[in-house]
């Protein structure tokens, strides 16, 4: 396999000033380096470690976005269905590309794939999110693990 593009990468500009989003953020920048780094392992496991990747993006992405939209709702943002449906559009891209990879096989896609992922994050964080800082806050952003959330656990239940 040829040279990796440089993927853009997590800056601290990018913050928005609330932890937790930007933890997330900042682990979107690692899987989209991990996609990268599994196309070129060689070995007989690539495949497997590719699926894995894929699917915690997968998760990462319903996931981060629940928080995000949770949080938006909450404070009422007056810009909430333009942020959805940013989101919506994004998951749908990211969808597409997963549906190639897995109808070629070519590991290629996932370089693709991550570069779709930290430069769509880069713009989403730089445009959309930045609306919203100063307006979220620690203390108004579900800080549980993504995986409560997504189950649906109430929040007074959860560790």
């Amino acid at each position: 396999m040829g040279q990796i593009d440089t993927l853009p990468a997590w800056a601290d500009d990018l913050s928005v000033d609330v932890d937790i989003l930007d933890e997330d953020h900042q682990a979107f920048f690692r899987l989209a380096a991990l996609m990268q780094d599994v196309t070129s392992a060689q070995d007989s496991d690539q495949g497997y470690i590719i699926e894995t990747a894929i699917h915690i993006l997968e998760e990462y992405i319903e996931g981060h976005f629940l928080r995000e939209e949770k949080a938006l709702t909450e404070i009422d943002y007056p810009h909430l269905a333009e942020h959805i449906a940013e989101h919506d559009a994004f998951a749908d891209q990211v969808a597409r590309v997963i549906k190639e990879y897995r109808n070629t096989g070519e590991a290629t896609t996932l370089v693709t794939l991550s570069h779709l992922v930290a430069e769509w994050l880069t713009g989403h964080i730089q445009t959309m999110a930045s609306q919203f800082k100063g307006l979220l806050t620690n203390a108004n952003v579900d800080d549980r693990p993504l995986v409560y959330m997504a189950a649906g656990v109430d929040a007074e239940l959860a560790p």
